[in-house]
């Protein structure tokens, strides 16, 4: 049996309690039957009426809160990467880079070099009012790099950097830049990269999450089994 959304339940009881308060506050009942004044029964209907309409009001408004909040936890699937090793730390990688409803938007394959893979985004943020009315955050995927676990390395091996998305005409992010005086409503001082361990054979998912940007998880057991393999990444 399907579970229904807790939000639905609040928003449906936000609708059974609308229903006769609209009826009371703008219907025309028959008030001359009654052994009251017309005039005062149609004012406590009115207000009875108003009362309901304003608690509809209210238990709808928790309905988009908790709809809201929903939100801020689910994943969206941006990525997914596969690995297949070369020679020592050289891989290739293929990144398939996904929009909107799970749609595959390219694929490219890249060369590696270091222990770890690195994928970068930029993450737009909206202020008041846009964040009240639940526009989810925005991100645009900018880079995949290698990664070396040592420092030295790091600093003076050779680095592997690659673009992942061209330009677009309209790009919010540099005109938060150019004009931010006249976007107040837009965030874009945020970035996010998640990395994990360069391992022959593993398969990634890349997600996106509105509260914690972008996160990287295991796309298989296979992956899975090579992680706990590794020092420092084993799960509980």
């Amino acid at each position: 049996m399907m579970s229904t959304a807790p939000y639905l339940w609040a928003a449906l009881a936000a609708f059974l309690i609308a229903v006769p308060g609209m009826l009371m506050l703008f219907g025309s009942g028959n008030d001359r039957a009654h052994p009251w004044s017309p005039r005062r029964l149609h004012l406590i209907r009115r207000f009875f009426g108003l009362v309901l309409v304003l608690l509809a009001l209210a238990v709808g408004l928790l309905a988009f809160s908790i709809q809201r909040y929903l939100q801020l936890f689910q994943d969206r699937p941006v990525a997914a990467l596969e690995l297949v090793r070369e020679a020592p730390q050289q891989f290739r990688a293929r990144l398939t880079l996904v929009g909107e409803g799970g749609a595959v938007d390219s694929v490219r394959e890249f060369t590696l070099r270091g222990d770890a893979w690195m994928l970068d985004a930029r993450v737009l943020r909206w202020q008041l009012p846009a964040a009240l009315a639940g526009v989810p955050s925005l991100y645009r995927l900018e880079r995949l790099s290698g990664r070396y676990d040592d420092i030295a390395q790091e600093r003076e091996g050779e680095r592997t950097v690659y673009d992942v998305q061209s330009d677009v005409p309209l790009d919010l992010f540099s005109l938060k830049q150019q004009f931010s005086r006249w976007l107040p409503f837009v965030d874009a001082r945020y970035g996010s990269a998640t990395w994990m361990p360069m391992l022959d054979g593993a398969r990634y998912f890349v997600l996106f999450n509105d509260r914690g940007g972008l996160l990287a998880r295991p796309a298989d057991a296979h992956t899975a089994a090579l992680l706990n393999a590794q020092p420092g990444w084993a799960q509980p």
